[in-house]
């Protein structure tokens, strides 16, 4: 199933007496890079007792209103590793296993699948609107019979072939080399035939699906842009989150929805009171909840321009709902992928429970040491890694330059296996890591007692952001805080 690596925890790990100074340096600095400015952020760190929680900048360039400790982030695939913890507490209770196929538990899944292959001379073709340009693009592609099935643990690997659209519109603007050019393309469109809220870039959570119907759409389009097994990043932890409510329902007898089982098996029991998917008109959190910023890549290619996200795709591409889709318009579609909204601090509560072993603050067992344990460290076997877009995340396991691997939602480190090879980088030999779309940044390092999670609300679909904006933000920012332990 996995194998797993012994946690131990150092709780003698502290920062060096200089790390605040060290720390506001840096993230001051990320305020005024000339690649790409980031409006204004909140850190929060740990690092054994110690701990740093600081706000940057503004929430708000027009107004100038500063960011404050408190402001609620988009979380968007920062929510992943917390669906693949739920799933974990459900598994824990016997009610499924990480071979079972999909199809067991979702009856639209339960069909033969279609691979979708770009191909100038295909057999078929069909239209796609671009967000990157603007332009309306024909397709000519085929398709080829899956001959794997699809299973639970292709879903918390991002490896169930349900990628999304955004990597297929960069390979074509960058010239290739990220992934199978134009599948995701492909397939997105083939769903959108069926329901053309299902899915896009500049709608990320505001379809006006729920999700079991957003599931159900994926199912009945029966596309996939790979084999599943194959990394291919996209929308497995939200068909994950309809199996939980499958699930929840078997073994309760009665029927939730997701965000609900969400803040029954974690929100809840951890105080993360500010958590959530959606925010309804009064709620005071919207005032909170920074406005959503891109960037647009500037002529010379070496700089970009911040703006507001939607001001930053072309003439002709219609803008939907990530600005304003956690505190308005349908508020249906709960995703396990990209969902939740919450401050820094509620999403470090998530962490303090799995350096506490699975135990929360009050004391109750949210999931057992072993279970911590494969969320931490588990590595899914039979993935083929070996893969373009593996490579540009930097999951490609020993084809990495630093071997690492995307697990249960989110990438983990091969421990003794993570030799550098020459390499340099700033990656932990033991370490957990994820972001999200609007270059959430979340750190944690199990043997070391500490974590860092770094928020801006800046958004990697836009084309300055997507080309500095994961080496500004993560790369450097886990550098800094690598450079303060003591």
């Amino acid at each position: 199933m996995v194998s797993l690596t012994e946690i131990n925890l150092s709780k003698a790990a502290k920062f060096h007496p200089k790390f605040e100074k060290i720390l506001d340096s840096h993230f001051e600095g990320l305020l005024r890079n000339e690649q790409l400015s980031v409006p204004g952020l909140v850190v929060l760190a740990r690092r054994g007792q110690s701990r740093y929680h600081k706000a940057f900048g503004v929430s708000d360039l027009k107004s100038g209103d500063k960011m404050k400790t408190d402001a609620m982030f988009r979380m968007f695939s920062m929510t992943k590793v917390l669906t693949s913890f739920v799933a974990l507490r459900l598994y824990e209770e016997g009610l499924f296993d990480l071979e079972d196929r999909v199809s067991k538990y979702i009856p639209s899944f339960d069909r033969p699948w279609d691979i979708v292959r770009d191909s100038e001379n295909g057999s078929e073709s069909i239209n796609y609107k671009s967000f990157l340009t603007g332009q309306t693009l024909n397709l000519n592609f085929h398709r080829e019979k899956s001959a794997q099935p699809m299973l639970i643990k292709h879903l918390m690997s991002e490896s169930s072939g349900i990628e999304y659209e955004l990597f297929s519109e960069y390979d074509s603007f960058l010239g290739g080399g990220i992934c199978n050019r134009n599948a995701g393309l492909v397939a997105n469109a083939i769903r959108q035939q069926l329901h053309p809220e299902v899915y896009r870039s500049t709608c990320i959570v505001g379809a006006n699906l729920t999700l079991e119907q957003f599931v159900d759409t994926i199912g009945r389009a029966g596309v996939l842009t790979c084999e599943p097994g194959e990394f291919s990043y996209g929308h497995g932890a939200t068909v994950l989150g309809r199996v939980i409510e499958i699930l929840y329902e078997q073994s309760r007898g009665t029927s939730k929805k997701f965000s609900e089982i969400m803040s029954e098996l974690l929100f809840y029991p951890l105080g993360m009171d500010e958590a959530a998917f959606f925010l309804a008109d009064d709620d005071p959190r919207v005032s909170r909840i920074p406005t959503l910023y891109g960037a647009v890549l500037e002529e010379n290619g070496t700089t970009s321009r911040v703006e507001e996200e939607q001001e930053c795709y072309p003439e002709g591409v219609e803008y939907r709902t990530n600005q304003t889709a956690h505190y308005s318009g349908p508020r249906s579609y709960e995703s396990g992928d990209t969902g939740s909204i919450m401050t820094a601090s509620d999403y470090s509560k998530f962490y303090d429970m799995l350096l506490d072993g699975g135990v929360s603050n009050n004391g109750e067992r949210l999931l057992s040491p072993q279970g911590i344990q494969i969320l931490c460290k588990g590595r899914f076997k039979d993935l083929r890694l070996n893969t373009p877009l593996a490579k540009a995340f930097g999951v490609a396991g020993e084809y990495s330059p630093f071997p690492k691997s995307f697990n249960f939602g989110w990438a983990t480190s091969h421990g003794d296996d993570c030799a550098l090879r020459g390499y340099t980088t700033s990656d932990h030999a033991d370490m957990s890591n994820w972001g999200g779309y609007a270059l959430t940044q979340g750190f944690f390092y199990p043997s070391e007692d500490s974590y860092m999670l770094v928020c801006p609300q800046l958004m990697l679909t836009t084309p300055g952001a997507f080309a500095f904006g994961q080496a500004l933000i993560r790369d450097t920012s886990m550098s800094a805080f690598h450079s303060v332990w003591s």
